[in-house]
């Protein structure tokens, strides 16, 4: 309460994000507060101004966040408009006059209270010459789309960009630079000018979200594009790239994957859990599928040489991965499946041809956008051979054995060396000579021996390797 005077903000240099400021302002309106305003340069609460609920008030969504999807659908949206509900013509927020931008640049919009509908309109979008004090952080997503835009389009008033989670006018110049456009930069502007062809680039986010989020984008203009670090969106829509791709459509064989594939205590979970996290892509423990396969089997009481019984629960299995870990429906069932008994199981279950064929569906439907690693005996050579990247990790059964005795024993399962090393090798025996799927290594797969290396330096190397992958090498 401004009980004994007027209480006044003064502005020294010009005013920067002026919509946010209006936004403050139209709060404070709703709860009773009455500002005065001279330009954007003097804010006056008089003396005795006080809080008065509006007794309901209805949030917003946020209409920086749903600048992305406007964009989208001027770029993509060809056969049904994106609809973004929760923001519209009702809005207070200044970020809703990027719906303007897009118009302007060909897309067609229709909107009413609470929601916006956004299809492609002109093709290719309009060069556009804008000053964007007014949506200084949604401009970014303009940048992109004037990669698909005819002629050259110039964002001014754009000097906050230089000082925001990394320098973005720099920051888009280069990545925008990466995908052939021509890009000239100053204090306080961009201008962009399409390639006649886009270029595949893997981009770079410098840990800032609108960088990630904005040239996402891009590949709905037909170009291939890798963002690196995918995870700094979670400073503000920790869902985007979910929420993304729930309005895509995909052949599924355009999902990338990375297959990974070695003996038994290799390590290859460990490794393929920590390159699809740094990716942001699903994962696949295959061998999790054959071992829940046979902990439900020894539940239940099934026999190992039952094919037809065995095959009945893998058609059936509620397998899904959550954090690195493998559920049955609800339950956690990680610990479980590492059991001693159950690898045994697990090894004489995969052996059954009809067993194999009842789970190779399960494992084909966890290829999904953004994309896959699958790590396994055979992911490289018989489940996805088309894998853009196949691993085939190796060590020694003296390093193996010791790994999997040093896992056991933090578990407090009781376990002794010698006769793991001697399991171990029997098992790479049978996996090796099994008639259906036998463990080797793909043609094409890279041969990485982890005996000596830590899951950090084994990550780097994948990486590095899918990295160079094309179209992006």
């Amino acid at each position: 309460m401004a009980q004994e005077r007027d209480l006044v903000v003064e502005v020294e240099g010009e005013l920067i994000s002026k919509p946010y400021v209006e936004i403050t302002l139209n709060l404070l309106a709703r709860f009773g507060i009455a500002v005065r305003r001279e330009g954007w340069q003097r804010f006056t609460i008089p003396q005795s101004s006080a809080y008065r609920s509006p007794g309901r008030v209805h949030v917003e969504g946020d209409a920086s966040s749903a600048s992305y999807f406007v964009a989208l659908g001027a770029i993509a949206a060809v056969d049904a408009p994106v609809r973004i509900e929760g923001v519209g013509t009702d809005s207070i927020q200044g970020d809703i006059r990027f719906v303007e931008a897009a118009q302007a640049m060909g897309a067609e919009v229709a909107s009413g209270p609470g929601y916006l509908e956004v299809r492609r309109g002109r093709w290719p979008l309009q060069a556009i010459d804008l000053d964007c004090n007014h949506i200084p952080d949604a401009a970014m997503t303009l940048a992109v789309m004037a990669l698909f835009a005819q002629g050259t389009t110039r964002l001014t008033n754009i000097a906050s960009w230089r000082v925001k989670e990394t320098d973005r006018i720099a920051a888009m110049a280069t990545e925008l630079r990466k995908l052939g456009a021509t890009v000239e930069e100053g204090a306080d502007f961009i201008a962009v000018t399409p390639p006649a062809t886009l270029t595949p680039a893997a981009i770079h986010t410098y840990d800032d979200h609108r960088v990630a989020m904005c040239f996402s984008l891009a590949a709905f203009g037909g170009v291939p594009v890798r963002i690196l670090d995918p995870k700094c969106v979670g400073k503000t829509f920790p869902d985007y790239f979910e929420a993304l791709f729930d309005l895509v459509r995909t052949p599924v064989e355009a999902v990338p994957v990375i297959a990974v594939d070695g003996p038994t205590a290799s390590g290859k979970g460990t490794l393929a859990s920590a390159v699809a996290k740094a990716l942001g892509y699903h994962f696949l423990d295959s061998g999790a599928v054959y071992r829940a396969t046979a902990l439900v089997a020894m539940r239940t009481g099934v026999a190992p040489d039952d094919e037809t019984a065995l095959a009945r629960i893998a058609a059936t299995l509620p397998l899904h991965f959550l954090h690195g870990d493998a559920h049955l429906g609800e339950e956690n069932v990680a610990d479980a499946l590492r059991a001693e008994e159950v690898g045994a199981m697990a090894s004489k279950v995969s052996a059954r041809p009809a067993v194999r064929e009842a789970l190779r569906q399960l494992q084909l439907s966890f290829r999904r956008i953004p994309g896959l690693v699958a790590d396994g005996r055979d992911m490289g050579t018989v489940i996805f051979p088309g894998a853009a990247l196949k691993v085939f990790l190796t060590a020694s059964a003296a390093t193996r054995a010791e790994r999997r005795y040093k896992q056991l024993i933090s578990k407090g399962i009781p376990a002794n060396i010698s006769t793991l090393r001697a399991e171990l090798e029997a098992r790479d025996e049978r996996d090796r000579n099994r008639s259906v799927a036998p463990l080797k290594p793909a043609e094409d797969a890279l041969l990485l021996d982890n005996s000596e290396l830590t899951v950090e330096a084994s990550m780097d190397v994948v990486l590095k390797a899918w990295n160079q992958r094309r179209p992006f090498g």
